[in-house]
């Protein structure tokens, strides 16, 4: 399984994603400044970094930080529904009865989530139904794309659908449950992990205004907002916001 998917990981593969990762980011934050209105940049973050790792790991634009509105309906319905999952994830007190329970007393959160996951109205009931949904959708994409006589994609579902046609063993292994599960869990953790990060960090940042001008300095002295940088300028370029990441 691991090798299978090792190229996907591989920093030639990784750079190649930048251009990638540059256009879902200038979509995004192209009207930001058309007109004064208020942003909440979590949620921005989120259909962000979901369009980029929808296209990583599905070979799919989503359109959800950009104008080019999806077209596909079977899309449409599962990323409205992830959408609706990651933004429940919240570990504190506004979260399910079962995720509170579970911070206060871990033992109790499962046996607690098994009973309220079945009375309708609850979140977790509510939660349960998204998910179940998530899978039955996101198991007709990856049959529906199995299906398609594509060569040259190099999306990570991509890969796995032409190891598991081209080796009887990994057809065994990798089998339809596996393959939907394991291409969610990358949108899924990508995308609510990374999201959140940069609001975090541009939430910390916009407090401390020296941080953000030496910031804002160091960006716009690598050169105008049509250049993209290369895998290098990021490692060697920016050292203050490599601190700031950190």
């Amino acid at each position: 399984m691991r090798n299978t998917i090792l190229s996907l990981y591989q920093p030639s593969h990784l750079t190649s994603l930048i251009p990638t990762m540059h256009s879902f980011i200038t979509s995004a934050t192209h009207n930001l400044d058309s007109k004064p209105r208020d942003i909440v940049f979590s949620n921005l973050f989120l259909k962000l970094t979901t369009d980029i790792i929808g296209q990583a790991a599905f070979g799919v634009d989503f359109g959800l930080s950009g104008k080019k509105p999806i077209k596909d309906v079977e899309v449409t319905d599962f990323i409205n529904q992830h959408v609706y999952s990651t933004t429940q994830l919240k570990m504190d007190l506004s979260g399910s009865l079962s995720i509170i329970l579970g911070l206060l007393i871990p033992i109790l959160q499962e046996p607690f989530r098994q009973v309220l996951k079945r009375i309708p109205g609850t979140m977790d009931w509510r939660v349960e139904k998204t998910n179940a949904r998530l899978s039955g959708q996101l198991n007709e994409i990856v049959s529906k794309r199995a299906k398609e006589a594509e060569t040259d994609s190099k999306d990570f579902l991509s890969l796995i659908l032409k190891a598991r046609e081209s080796d009887p063993f990994a057809k065994n292994i990798f089998t339809s449950d596996y393959i939907s599960a394991v291409t969610y869990e990358h949108l899924l953790a990508g995308s609510a992990t990374t999201a959140f990060t940069l609001s975090s960090v541009l939430y910390l940042v916009s407090g401390h205004l020296d941080v953000e001008k030496r910031l804002l300095q160091e960006i716009d002295g690598f050169g105008n907002r049509d250049l993209i940088p290369t895998a290098h300028d990021l490692q060697h370029k920016f050292p203050y916001l490599d601190q700031v990441l950190h």
